[in-house]
């Protein structure tokens, strides 16, 4: 039950990554920002931490249904895993578009997704950390028909997988037969400009004939606009995940009527009751005004973050592979202390340098975990290190920064 195509795919996406890079630097074109990469890829993390936790339960809500529910249950073959994939995607369209139309599923479940004002393969794995538990109620037809959990499991992250490797602009267009039936990277741009003619389009995962079928195909024209109609406006990704929540709870609240606050929630984004103006539709893309946000810190403190971020990023990879070792509460532990980084990285990297003692605290915490988790002698002193040599450099940044304010 704690198979996971996507989590041990992690080696592949970061190879890819390297790809595109390599791309970037043979083009000389500006594909990647560091500070919005990185972003992505915190968001992702965000993602996968959370779903290790909380994740059971709705792999527990589908089996629940498939145990009690079922009207047959169908042996693993290699046609029953065919059918699966086909309604596996069937039913990912109806979620994604779902997550488009109704507001609550697209503040909570994947805003998060369409943030970046960037479109490379690290947007793939920009995603929310509450999509997994809404998009289940989606999927549970699948175990009423009879498909058991491990068969569903495999096939949703071979899907997820397939969608990977279209958020790219290094790929043009395919031939004319593949882009009719699949997903390619021009489709998927198309669905992440915010422009108004590609707003809520090609919703597909893997399949295009469904967005063809259901009137929600949009062919790439002019070179997309990306990101969302409101600007996240941030590097933190945990605030990037709670922001979008934010804004809805207040717009229910400024919202007058019973009936008109649940319209908030279930009509799409946007919407508005006549007495505040009506629909709010999106607005026409000015290329000529419009600037992506990008903030600039002290180039001493960049290179603190992508090291530390680095070192993040691994121990959440030794986290996702090892953490059903772990004991409830100390699943918890790690998972909280892994948010608590990536958003105090995401701070720094906005440039705000008041953070910087928050900072000592974290390493204080990183080698107590260190300790914990090695729990030898040998544990002590890479814990003690970690924290002496970076807490080291940590007061060489800060310092470097003192005095180009002073000089300024």
């Amino acid at each position: 039950m704690d198979f996971n195509p996507v989590i041990l795919s992690i080696p592949l996406y970061f190879i890819l990554i390297g790809f595109e890079l390599v791309y970037q630097l043979i083009k000389k074109t500006k594909i990647y920002r560091t500070n919005d990469a990185i972003t992505n890829i915190n968001c992702g993390i965000f993602s996968q931490v959370t779903n290790a936790v909380w994740g059971v339960l709705s792999i527990g809500m589908y089996q629940f249904v498939y145990q009690y529910l079922s009207i047959a249950q169908i042996e693993n073959s290699w046609w029953s895993y065919l059918i699966l994939f086909v309604l596996v995607d069937f039913f990912y369209y109806w979620f994604h578009r779902a997550s488009h139309e109704i507001n609550f599923l697209w503040n909570t479940a994947h805003v998060v997704h369409h943030q970046s004002e960037d479109y490379n393969l690290s947007v793939a794995l920009r995603q929310s950390s509450f999509g997994g538990v809404f998009s289940m109620i989606f999927y549970l037809p699948l175990a009423v028909i009879g498909f058991n959990a491990y068969a569903f499991l495999a096939v949703k992250g071979i899907n997820l997988i397939y969608q990977f490797w279209i958020h790219t602009e290094a790929i043009e267009k395919l031939p004319r037969w593949f882009e009719y039936l699949f997903n390619t990277p021009s489709h998927h741009r198309v669905h992440h400009g915010r422009n108004p003619k590609y707003i809520d389009r090609n919703h597909a995962g893997t399949l295009m004939i469904w967005d063809r079928i259901f009137g929600t195909f949009q062919e790439e024209e002019e070179r997309p606009t990306y990101g969302v109609t409101t600007p996240t406006n941030s590097w933190n990704p945990v605030w990037a995940n709670i922001l979008p929540i934010v804004g809805m709870a207040n717009q229910i609240k400024s919202t007058p009527g019973f009936l008109n606050k649940l319209k908030v929630l279930f009509y799409k984004p946007g919407w508005r009751p006549a007495e505040l103006g009506g629909y709010q539709a999106a607005p026409e893309v000015n290329n000529e005004s419009y600037t992506k946000f990008d903030i600039h810190p002290h180039i001493a403190l960049i290179r603190y973050v992508f090291v530390q971020f680095v070192a993040v990023l691994s121990f959440t990879a030794l986290f996702l592979f090892t953490h059903a070792n772990y004991d409830l509460y100390i699943k918890l532990a790690l998972a909280i202390y892994i948010m608590w980084s990536i958003g105090q990285l995401g701070i720094l990297m906005e440039n705000k340098s008041k953070w910087i003692p928050a900072e000592f605290i974290r390493l204080v915490a990183t080698s107590a975990i260190l300790i914990y988790l090695i729990n030898t002698p040998i544990g002590y002193v890479i814990g003690i290190l970690f924290t002496l040599l970076f807490g080291f450099w940590l007061l060489r940044v800060s310092s470097f920064i003192q005095n180009h304010k002073d000089a300024t």
